[in-house]
């Protein structure tokens, strides 16, 4: 090869450089690269052929043609017009399937030409090379160059071409990385847009330049209103905006953050022109051409804050009205332990003057006086025994009920409350049994209130079995404990009742409804007596089958009590 022909190749490439440098699709570099290999080879036309947009595989030709005598080409021309060439179909398919130059000595003798299959194709029409241009490894277009004369292959040529391909392949790859960021940058927008939370981004210089869909909601202001406007003036409470510039210059200046990678809760600013709260995460990125850019994603909490409010409002008015029912609480208590210890003095006095009566000592009474006092004499018993259940109550609720124990022979306390109820048991024709196991022995309790326990069990049984039933009492060790179980073939409780048993003052709907006599304390009484000496009570019952209470104490007194 000539020394002056080898400069023409390389003015060649040079130019190509050029032309890949200043453009940026291969489109618009197209016409410019082929009109310089036609001057600097002497071929007579080239034309650009680019992928189907739907199928990447397949070249099709386009209108971009040179020719160095306009017309000379025309039956060529013609049969390209519109040509699909498929992967590896003909020398445009073969280049875009090897990636290499295809060179075609004589277009109307070769059978890889298929459009020589078109009548008037390849008149006038020699040799032709196809050259891929190749951007990250992919083919991007083919270039078509033709000579008037049939030729054989040109290595040197060959190279050159090659790497002509090679420095227009630096144009799709500009083009594919321009893509890849015009879809980065959409994408991210789409992301922003799909977004519940409002996203504003600012630049170093204090202007706006992202804003999402639900940032134009929550400030009232559109993307074009709002985008190139100053972020202090927009966004920011004006009470904290000389505040947000010191921050910002801050910042910039030293690195110091504050508001930086956190979640903070701040006030923001309206474009109705008032303040609502927000919840606010900003961060910034810096970038090496463009500075620092400032992102956040900002959070209406107005109502939340509205939740908040009503929340803790009630939760005053609420703490209000406990507090309210705590001095009623404390206000009712006082009454009755006041009333029931009014009621104890005169009470007294009657029953001691009954007993005066009802012994004789007043005088002898007849069969019918004899009666009526022990009317009386009942009444005021259980008169007494509500006012004692109400003082007990008063001074379990004040802190100051005590139990007074000692070494207690159990069997005494079995024995003394089967007896106290034996009376009012044989008025009802009831069978009360008591069944205790031997060797009992003694344990550590107030004998007088574990008395009073069980005759609340023994009663309450008594008051809730038909005329007639079972009441029975019994008594066994387990261990170190001793279990004492009240059972009766009376009406039962209600599965949904049992757990409101042990509340004080409360009666069952039974009680209510066929006016069984009590104030419903008997049974919180108990459980606090049984509770004092460290045990347990609980209860098992059936509708129309009966209850058993269970005592389980142990016969020592635990240390922490």
């Amino acid at each position: 090869m000539s020394k002056d022909r080898e400069l023409v190749l390389v003015s060649l490439l040079q130019e190509a450089t050029r032309i890949a440098n200043e453009v940026d699709n291969i489109g618009d570099a197209g016409l410019p690269v082929i009109r310089a290999v036609c001057s600097a080879t002497g071929w007579n036309a080239g034309h650009l052929c680019l992928p189907d947009e739907r199928d990447r595989r397949i070249f099709v030709s386009t209108d971009i043609w040179f020719e160095d005598v306009p017309g000379s080409f025309d039956g060529l021309r013609a049969a390209s017009q519109g040509f699909r060439f498929t992967y590896g179909g003909g020398i445009v398919g073969m280049a875009a399937r090897t990636g290499r130059p295809v060179w075609s000595a004589d277009v109307s003798t070769d059978a890889t030409f298929i459009r020589s299959r078109v009548p008037g194709a390849t008149t006038g029409v020699g040799a032709a090379i196809a050259l891929p241009i190749t951007g990250r490894g992919v083919v991007s277009a083919v270039l078509e160059f033709f000579t008037r004369e049939p030729g054989d292959p040109d290595p040197r040529l060959m190279e050159i071409m090659s790497d002509v391909g090679m420095q227009l392949g630096r144009v799709t790859d500009r083009m594919a990385a321009t893509q890849a960021l015009r879809f980065g940058t959409e994408r991210m927008e789409r992301i922003l847009d799909s977004c519940i939370e409002a996203f504003v981004a600012m630049d170093e210089g204090g202007m706006i330049t992202g804003w999402n869909i639900a940032a134009e909601r929550v400030f009232g202001l559109s993307r074009e209103e709002a985008v190139g406007r100053r972020l202090a003036d927009t966004i920011v409470p004006p009470r904290h905006r000389e505040a947000h510039h010191l921050g910002v210059g801050r910042f910039l200046t030293t690195g110091e953050r504050h508001v930086l990678d956190n979640r903070i809760e701040i006030d923001a600013w309206h474009a109705d022109g008032y303040e609502f709260p927000v919840e606010l995460a900003v961060w910034a990125v810096q970038d090496a051409m463009q500075g620092w850019s400032f992102n956040a994603f900002v959070h209406d909490i107005t109502n939340r804050k509205r939740a908040e409010e009503a929340l803790r409002a009630a939760y005053e008015r609420e703490r209000e009205a406990v507090s309210r029912l705590r001095e009623l609480d404390v206000v009712k208590s006082d009454f009755v332990a006041t009333v029931s210890h009014e009621f104890r003095t005169p009470l007294t006095n009657v029953i001691g003057h009954l007993e005066v009566l009802t012994s004789g000592d007043a005088g002898e009474l007849n069969p019918a006086q004899a009666r009526m006092l022990n009317v009386i004499g009942r009444n005021s018993d259980r008169l007494r025994a509500l006012i004692e259940d109400l003082l007990t109550i008063s001074r379990i609720e004040a802190g100051v009920f005590d139990l007074d124990l000692g070494v207690t022979d159990l069997t005494d306390v079995l024995v003394a409350a089967h007896a106290a109820v034996e009376p009012r048991a044989r008025r009802r024709d009831h069978r009360l049994e008591l069944r205790i196991a031997p060797h009992l022995g003694a344990v550590e309790a107030d004998p007088e209130q574990l008395e009073r326990a069980l005759v609340n069990l023994l009663v309450n049984g008594i008051n809730f079995t038909p005329d007639g039933g079972l009441i029975e009492m019994t008594a066994s060790l387990d261990d170190d404990h001793v279990v004492i179980k009240v059972r009766d073939t009376g009406v039962g409780i209600d599965p949904a009742e049992q757990g409101q048993l042990f509340t004080r003052f409360y009666r069952g709907t039974f009680a209510v409804r066929e006016a069984v006599q009590g104030a419903g304390l008997g049974l919180a009484i108990t459980k606090t007596i049984v509770e004092g000496h460290g045990g347990e009570i609980a209860v098992q019952s059936v509708l129309g089958a009966g209850t058993t209470f269970t005592i389980r104490i142990p016969r020592e007194r635990p240390l922490w009590l």
